[in-house]
């Protein structure tokens, strides 16, 4: 085989690659756990706990139970769902509506 024969082949190996994990990335994000309006309500939710009961541990870990089981993490799900925390907290519109929702909703 020519060189020309093999690069041509590595580039279009490349390519395959390429778009399959492309598409690979948008399955997995349309498939997520969790959506990113529910991460909100939960991240919302969360940090409404944290504001209001920091001072009763017993009753802050009530609400975080309830709080997963609302949004179905399990043990099971917990991997999945710790996944998607550092991917949807790039998204600046979401950390801000969240912002404003603790603001809004939590005092």
């Amino acid at each position: 085989m020519t060189q020309t024969k093999k690069a041509s082949y590595i580039s279009v190996f490349s390519l395959v690659v390429l778009f399959s994990s492309i598409l690979l990335s948008n399955t997995a994000h349309s498939d997520a756990f969790i959506s990113k309006a529910q991460y909100e309500d939960y991240s919302v939710r969360y940090q409404c706990a944290e504001l209001r009961y920091h001072d009763d541990l017993a009753k802050k870990e009530d609400i975080v139970l309830k709080l997963e089981e609302d949004f179905g993490i399990t043990e099971e799900t917990f991997d999945e769902f710790d996944e998607l925390i550092p991917v949807y907290e790039k998204d600046d519109n979401l950390l801000n509506n969240v912002r404003t929702r603790v603001q809004k909703e939590c005092t």
